[in-house]
């Protein structure tokens, strides 16, 4: 039922087109998971695409040439080099941005509960617990951007904690401002310069001031940035006093730029050639300019889906990704890119991946379904949010932390464990083994595939060393659960194991 209502809402909005080109592109209005923009009518151009389902049964969109998104059998080894830890119990629903601030990580999206309690679409977590961000906001939080203590949020929503604020809004760490009279549309991506503060998306006025999908607040009034652009904006990022665009566009302020531009503080500017396809991420590190979508030529030079702009021309990071990237993190002379692809310089990697400058790396076992946003810490810690509820061997729902093996020590109670199951595939029950470190109280939980508690024990700290508990297949309350798999997870102070179960009945 869930499904048939929600795709009889999606062809009202967006009726089927009798011939290509007669109406926009569908890439002109999906977000970077794939998904209609909210409030979005109209009629639009579906060639090139394939509709498939989020896990919510929501109606999602990819491009006819991206990898079919396969479940990966879930202890694939993926060339380890780290580890995958949850923060807490994570969130209920998808994250779409993320933003470190000293010890705090904020996350945005469209989830309504972080660690179990109520947070409205942002939540903060200090390292042990999640938190509300001034009581949250109404729409969906798609970019989020920190400068000293102030946080800056635009997305889908029109209130922040009671303040209307438009589709951006300020929280300077005990309440939300609004930025004058905010955008006249949903705003995708923030980035913040000294005093000043550009916002990018699908408006064309901000505070009353025309101003086409890009504008700059200036702590006081917001500013066009000379004729802007001429479709939407994903993406900015700021260096110096360059401000670099990526999006759907394929004009700025009148010149052809071709999906990513450059703002001098006076006028537009191509960088080279521009890329064959939307730009949906970008960052900047020195005089670098790492750009990602679903191109596949950066300035006519072969470049899948992630290219290098050194200030002169583009270069290839290798063969690239084999699918769309929404996300990019830059620490030193590493990249960190999130995305929809399967594999990265041709070897298996699922929507996450690492290049070091020379060559690509998988980032542990798997993330099982698509990264929307990345933020990488000079520690090499690596935060990733997205439609995931696995990474590597943990539950981790939403959102995850990545510490490399070399250079980075687990605290005390992230010391590792080992989780075992059988028999498995389970009729009456399966034995749960495991390896305790003796460090920190433990608890073993079960999930179901949607990401639901359905059993949890509570074991204390138990003795070091090889322990076993007998599960019966049954739930909280001792009815016998539906055959299906179940997602096993042991854990401590951010001890992480787990094992998937399969109930046969």
């Amino acid at each position: 039922m869930r499904k048939g209502t929600l795709l009889i809402v999606f062809l009202g909005m967006v009726a089927p087109c009798t011939s290509a080109g007669t109406n926009p592109s569908l890439a002109a209005v999906l977000t970077p998971d794939g998904a209609i923009m909210e409030g979005i009518s109209g009629s639009f151009d579906p060639t090139g695409f394939r509709m498939t389902y989020g896990p919510e049964g929501e109606p999602l969109f990819v491009e006819e040439a991206y990898p079919s998104r396969e479940p990966t059998p879930f202890f694939e080894d993926r060339n380890e080099a780290g580890t995958w830890y949850s923060m807490g119990n994570g969130v209920n629903n998808s994250v779409y941005a993320i933003a470190v601030s000293g010890s705090d990580v904020y996350v945005g999206g469209r989830f309504n509960l972080a660690g179990g309690s109520l947070a409205n679409c942002i939540a903060r977590w200090d390292g042990n617990s999640w938190s509300s961000v001034g009581g949250g906001v109404n729409g969906s939080v798609r970019t989020i951007a920190v400068s000293g203590s102030d946080l800056y949020v635009g997305g889908y929503f029109t209130r922040a904690g009671g303040v209307t604020v438009n589709y951006i809004a300020r929280w300077d760490g005990g309440s939300w401002h609004a930025l004058g009279g905010g955008a006249g549309k949903y705003v995708n991506s923030v980035a913040v310069s000294g005093s000043d503060v550009y916002a990018g998306g699908v408006f064309i006025e901000a505070g009353g001031i025309p101003a086409n999908y890009i504008a700059r607040w200036d702590g006081s009034f917001w500013h066009a940035l000379g004729s802007g652009l001429n479709l939407s904006v994903d993406a900015i990022a700021v260096s110096g006093s360059d401000v670099y665009v990526g999006g759907f566009f394929t004009l700025a302020g009148g010149v052809t730029v071709n999906y990513i531009a450059r703002w001098d503080g006076s006028s537009w500017h191509a960088l080279g050639g521009g890329m064959s396809g939307r730009v949906y991420a970008i960052a900047v590190s020195g005089s670098d300019v790492y750009a990602g979508g679903v191109f596949v030529e950066a300035g006519g030079v072969p470049a899948n889906r992630i290219a290098r702009w050194d200030g002169s021309s583009w270069h290839a990071l290798g063969s690239g990704v084999n699918g769309r990237v929404n996300a990019i993190a830059v620490s030193g002379s590493d990249v960190y890119v999130g995305g929809c692809f399967t594999h990265a310089g041709g070897s298996p990697a699922n929507c996450i991946a690492h290049w070091d400058g020379n060559a690509w790396h998988a980032m542990g076992a798997y993330v099982d379904n698509y990264v929307f946003a990345t933020e990488a810490i000079d520690s090499g810690i690596v935060y990733v949010g997205g439609n995931f509820l696995c990474a590597g061997m943990a539950i981790v729902n939403y959102v995850a932390r990545w510490v490399p093996d070399t250079g980075i020590e687990p605290s005390p109670g992230e010391a590792s464990t080992s989780l075992h199951a059988a028999p498995n595939p389970a009729v009456a029950g399966t034995d749960l083994s495991f390896q305790s470190t003796g460090l920190s109280p433990l608890t073993l939980e079960i999930y179901d595939t949607s990401g639901r508690l359905v059993w949890m024990r509570d074991l204390g700290i138990l003795p070091a060393g090889p322990h076993a508990l007998f599960w019966d297949g049954c739930g909280a309350g001792g009815a016998s659960l539906a055959p299906g798999v179940y997602f096993v997870r042991l854990h401590g102070a951010g001890n992480q194991a787990a094992a998937k179960v399969v109930l046969t009945r």
